[in-house]
């Protein structure tokens, strides 16, 4: 009787203990699911990495990228290396001149004064020489350069009882034309190993003869007016003899207007 009573005693001891068991499993469990993720750091903070696990790339700050060009190497001859007195003509040209009007010769008209060259900044017009005097169909006598457009103006010369040019536009080919370089634009020539030979007169004008040397090996000759710095007479010399020339007569500065560069038959 005593035995079966200590064994009923004990059971429940033992009941006890296996119900503990999964208690205490069930707490670490717990405790492991609290276990805190890791938190992103603060800013200007850095984490620690994982180990085995490499730490991700860093993005650096802003960095100022200088890029360097190299440099310009074309070599040209600056006008401040010209002399006083040559750098004076050229800023006259620029300063002083506002239009020109001339007759143009020289080699490629072989000698010939034949057209009338008007020009105003960019603005170009020839007066076309006369070479008949009767009036003939399809006839023009003047030709706006920048509108390609040719005109028949004087009516002596444009208008018969027959035969009408006037106020009828022509189609031109200006580049077949041809315009010879202007006074103005053959002042952007010179070199700086330009000299002043001397003072002359040209054409009753007061000038400046110049001469310089072009890397081709060519003697340039050049009678520049004292007043407006452009040239009357431009002489290319090659072995001690003329091989080219550009003369410009009847030379009337700053009298031209915007409206002579207007075309009336356009």
């Amino acid at each position: 009787m005593l035995f079966l009573l200590l064994v009923a005693c004990a059971k429940p001891t033992g009941q006890e203990e296996a119900q503990e068991l999964p208690d205490t499993a069930s707490g670490q469990a717990q405790e492991v699911a609290k276990t805190p993720e890791p938190q992103a750091s603060e800013a200007g903070q850095v984490s620690e990495p994982e180990v085995g696990r490499k730490p991700p790339a860093m993005t650096p700050p802003f960095e100022k990228v200088v890029t360097q060009t190299a440099p310009d190497t074309t070599v040209s001859a600056p006008k401040a290396e010209l002399s006083p007195q040559i750098r004076d003509l050229l800023k006259r040209s620029q300063e002083k001149l506002t239009s020109v009007q001339y007759l143009y010769g020289g080699t490629a008209t072989k000698g010939l004064f034949l057209n009338t060259y008007l020009v105003k900044g960019d603005k170009r017009k020839i007066k076309l020489y006369e070479e008949n005097y009767y009036v003939r169909d399809g006839y023009y006598d003047n030709v706006y350069v920048n509108l390609a457009v040719g005109c028949c103006e004087e009516q002596a010369r444009c208008k018969s009882h027959n035969v009408d040019n006037t106020g009828k536009k022509f189609d031109v080919d200006v580049a077949a034309l041809g315009f010879p370089r202007t006074p103005m634009e053959w002042m952007q020539d010179i070199e700086s190993n330009a000299i002043v030979v001397g003072p002359q007169t040209f054409n009753s004008r007061s000038v400046t003869h110049i001469k310089y040397v072009r890397p081709d090996g060519v003697e340039v000759l050049m009678w520049v007016d004292d007043t407006y710095g452009v040239p009357h007479k431009v002489v290319f010399m090659k072995d001690g003899a003329e091989t080219e020339k550009h003369q410009f007569n009847d030379m009337k500065f700053n009298g031209l207007k915007d409206a002579e560069f207007d075309a009336p038959c356009d």
